[in-house]
């Protein structure tokens, strides 16, 4: 009678440890996916950054071609430098991926 019920405690033990083990790796796998969809969608949004700032920098370069050459530089390269040098003097961080490498890591995580 005693062995059987110490049988019984003992299943009854396994089983929620196999429960709880399953459990936790579910939740952690969920979790991971959650983060990495996330990240993909963090890259998506430096990629369509990136973009609209080229769109900005064309704008920018096109309307200082018309000006005298005393209001800042005319090229799409310079005007890219200008801006991001202000940013970095505003205490925001220096850009430093491109498009590319987004693109590569977003290869990397499918």
């Amino acid at each position: 009678m005693h062995e059987a019920i110490i049988t019984g405690i003992f299943t009854l033990l396994g089983s929620l440890i196999t429960f709880l083990g399953t459990y936790l790796a579910t939740l952690n796998t969920k979790r991971d996916e959650r983060n990495r969809r996330r990240i993909k969608n963090y890259l998506e949004e430096i990629k369509s950054y990136y973009n609209l700032e080229q769109l900005y920098i064309d704008e920018v370069a096109k309307l200082r071609q018309q000006l005298p050459q005393d209001h800042g530089s005319t090229t799409q390269l310079g005007v890219q430098r200008e801006f991001r040098n202000r940013n970095e003097e505003n205490g925001n961080i220096c850009l430093s991926m491109t498009t590319k490498q987004v693109n590569k890591l977003l290869e990397k995580m499918e």
